[in-house]
C-alpha cells in the first residue's frame, strides 16, 4: 500500500504506519500520525511479519483502514493511467467499501480534489501533431467511457480532415427527431481545427446534443460533406424542421442536402446579426446616444414572428 505521495503504508490492527528506515532486513514504520497527531507508535517487520511493537498511540484506531487505504490506492491509480472523469473514478472507488469505510473518508469534495491533483502531477499530454494529416488518434478516444463506439466518421490522412463524433443512440434520437437545431462554437476547438459544430434535436421536452463535428473551416464545400456523411449513418435522414443560424454556407448546404425541410433561423443569432449591422454601417454611436434610433434597432427581430407576407409592410411603417 501507498500513501497518495507514493510512501509505502502497512496496516496492522487498524493503526496505518508510514515506511521510516530500513536496516539490513529489517524495516522500521512510524504511525502515520507521527508528524501531524505527534504519536509514537512505531513497530518493525521482517518479510512483512510484525518482528517489534511499540503500541504507544495517542489516537483510536480505524479497523476499516486498511479496506479505505486500498479504494483511495484504486482511485490514485486510475487518476495516472486512465481517461476516465474525476466523478466515474471516486465513485468505483467507494463502490465496493463498507459503510463504516465510508464514514472514515474525506467528504466527496476532498476525494475528488485529491484525484484532480494526482492526474495534473502524472498528467503527460500527447505532443499535438503539426497538422491535421499527421494526426494519430488513440482507440481510447474512439470510444466512450462505457466502451461504445464514439468516432463514427474520420476522413482520414487528408488537409480538409472532419472527425464526426456520436453514438449509435444519439444517432437513432437523431434519425427520429422532428426538429433539429445546427451550430457552430470556436472558442472550445483544439488547435488544429477551425469549429466544432452541434446538431441538437428536442428529445421529451429538452434539448439534447447529438452529433459533435471538428471541422478544418466553414465552407460550403466542408457542410455539404458533413451532411453527406451524418445520411451515410443514417439513410432515412430527413428532418422536417432545421433551426439554424444566419451563416449562407451552411444555410444554403441544408437547404441543398434536405430540400423539402423547413428552414428557419435561431432569433438569438438573429439579434446579434443586426446588431452587428448596426456597427457595421457605421451607426453605433447614433445607436448609443438616440434611444428612439435603439428602439426601433431593439423592434426590428420582432419582424420574424410575422407572416412573411406582413414583414416588408409592417418595416415600412
Amino acid at each position: 500500500m501507498e500513501t497518495t505521495r507514493g510512501k509505502l503504508l502497512f496496516e496492522h490492527q487498524g493503526y496505518l504506519y508510514v515506511f521510516n528506515k530500513q536496516s539490513s532486513n529489517k524495516i522500521i514504520w512510524c504511525c502515520r500520525q507521527y508528524r501531524h497527531g505527534k504519536c509514537r507508535g512505531r513497530l518493525h517487520t521482517i518479510d512483512d511479519q510484525v518482528v517489534h511493537l511499540i503500541d504507544d498511540h495517542n489516537h483510536e484506531p480505524v479497523h476499516s483502514a486498511r479496506e479505505v487505504v486500498e479504494s483511495r490506492t484504486i482511485m490514485n491509480n486510475a487518476a495516472k493511467t486512465t481517461s476516465r472523469s474525476t466523478h466515474d473514478i471516486v465513485a468505483d472507488g467507494l463502490s465496493t467499501l463498507s459503510d463504516h469505510a465510508i464514514a472514515s473518508l474525506p467528504n466527496l469534495k476532498n476525494l475528488k480534489r485529491t484525484v484532480q491533483r494526482i492526474r495534473q502531477r502524472h498528467q503527460n499530454p500527447l505532443a499535438l501533431p503539426k497538422d491535421r494529416t499527421s494526426l494519430v488518434i488513440d482507440p481510447e478516444f474512439m470510444k466512450t467511457n462505457r466502451n461504445r463506439t464514439f468516432l463514427q466518421f474520420d476522413s482520414g490522412s487528408v488537409d480538409q480532415r472532419m472527425l464526426i463524433f456520436s453514438t449509435k443512440k444519439q444517432l437513432r434520437m437523431l434519425e427520429n427527431a422532428t426538429h433539429i437545431y445546427l451550430d457552430g462554437t470556436f472558442s472550445v476547438v483544439p488547435e488544429l481545427y477551425f469549429q466544432l459544430y452541434t446538431i441538437h434535436v428536442e428529445y421529451l421536452h429538452h434539448i439534447l446534443p447529438t452529433v459533435y463535428v471538428l471541422l478544418p473551416g466553414k465552407k460550403q464545400c466542408l457542410y455539404r460533406e458533413m451532411l453527406r456523411q451524418i445520411k451515410n449513418l443514417l439513410p432515412n435522414f430527413d428532418p422536417p424542421n432545421v433551426m439554424i443560424d444566419f451563416e449562407r454556407a451552411s444555410m444554403t448546404a441544408i437547404s441543398k442536402s434536405f430540400p423539402v425541410s423547413n428552414l428557419s433561423g435561431c432569433f438569438f443569432h438573429l439579434c446579434q446579426n443586426v446588431y452587428r449591422s448596426v456597427t457595421r454601417l457605421g451607426l453605433k454611436t447614433l445607436y448609443s446616444e438616440n434611444e428612439n434610433f435603439a428602439q426601433q434597432i431593439r423592434s426590428l427581430p420582432a419582424l420574424g414572428f410575422l407572416p412573411a407576407a406582413d414583414v416588408i409592410p409592417t418595416f415600412d411603417e
